[in-house]
C-alpha cells in the first residue's frame, strides 16, 4: 500500500487516494498469488454494507467493530458512514446539529495486537477516514467498558464481531449487561463456522431478544471454503 501510495504521488495522482481507492488496493493485493488476506470482503461486504444501512445514522452515537486486522473493514464501514451524512446534509434528511459526527468517532474498532492496531490505523489515515474511525489497542473484553464510559448507555447501534470466535457469546452477554445495545441493535458475527462460534449462533437463533439469520457464504477469494455470517 505505501509503494502504491508512492506511485501515485511520484504520477502527480495524489489527489485520486481516496477510501475507496484503499479498498480496492488491498482487495488487489489480496488477489495477488501467495498473498491472500483474511478480510470480510465481496458478498460478506454487501451483508455488512445492508446491515449498516437498514438503520438511520442518528439515532446512535457509534458502531463498533471487534477485531481491526489491517484496518479493511474499518475503512468500508468508515466510508458508508461518511457518504450516508454526506446525502444527508444534501438532501437535508439529516440536520447537522443531529450529526453524531460532532464530538466522537462514528467508528470505534479494537484490536489487541498492537503490530496490527498501528498497520490499521495508518491505513485508516490513508483513506482520510480518522474523522470517522478510530482504533482502541486491547482485549474486547477489556475495552467494551470503556463505550459506556466515552458515549453512555444504549451507544451501540451496530456491532461487528470478527475477532477469536469463541468469545463473541461472552462479548455479546458483557454488552447487554452494561446496556450498551441500543433497541433493535445490529449485530453481525463473521467466521462462525471457520474458525467457528457455535455457542453464539446458538445463543441468538433461540433467544427470543434476536430475530436471527444465518448467511452461508464463500469465504472471501476462496471459493471452495464454506463460512457463515450470522
Amino acid at each position: 500500500l505505501e509503494a502504491r501510495v508512492g506511485d501515485m504521488e511520484a504520477s502527480g495522482a495524489s489527489h485520486r487516494i481516496s477510501a475507496e481507492w484503499v479498498l480496492a488496493e488491498i482487495d488487489r493485493f489480496s488477489q495477488g498469488m501467495g498473498k491472500w488476506l483474511k478480510v470480510a470482503g465481496d458478498e460478506k461486504a454487501e451483508i455488512l454494507r445492508h446491515s449498516m444501512l437498514s438503520r438511520p445514522m442518528t439515532e446512535h452515537k457509534t458502531m463498533v467493530e471487534f477485531g481491526s486486522f489491517v484496518g479493511y473493514t474499518a475503512c468500508r464501514m468508515g466510508r458508508t458512514v461518511e457518504l450516508t451524512y454526506e446525502q444527508g446534509y444534501a438532501d437535508g434528511s439529516i440536520l447537522f446539529e443531529d450529526s453524531r459526527l460532532q464530538g466522537g468517532n462514528r467508528v470505534t474498532s479494537m484490536e489487541l495486537d498492537p503490530i496490527h492496531a498501528s498497520i490499521a490505523r495508518h491505513v485508516v489515515d490513508i483513506a482520510k477516514l480518522s474523522h470517522v474511525v478510530e482504533v482502541w489497542i486491547g482485549q474486547v473484553k477489556d475495552l467494551i467498558p470503556r463505550l459506556g464510559e466515552e458515549f453512555g448507555d444504549l451507544n451501540l447501534n451496530m456491532v461487528f464481531m470478527d475477532q477469536r470466535g469463541t468469545t463473541f457469546h461472552d462479548d455479546l452477554s458483557q454488552l447487554e449487561e452494561l446496556r450498551l445495545l441500543f433497541p433493535g441493535c445490529r449485530v453481525v458475527a463473521d467466521n462462525t463456522v471457520k474458525p467457528g462460534a457455535p455457542v453464539y449462533c446458538w445463543h441468538t437463533t433461540v433467544s427470543d431478544a434476536y430475530a436471527t439469520t444465518n448467511y452461508t457464504l464463500h469465504e472471501f477469494l476462496e471459493s471452495t471454503i464454506e463460512d457463515w455470517q450470522v
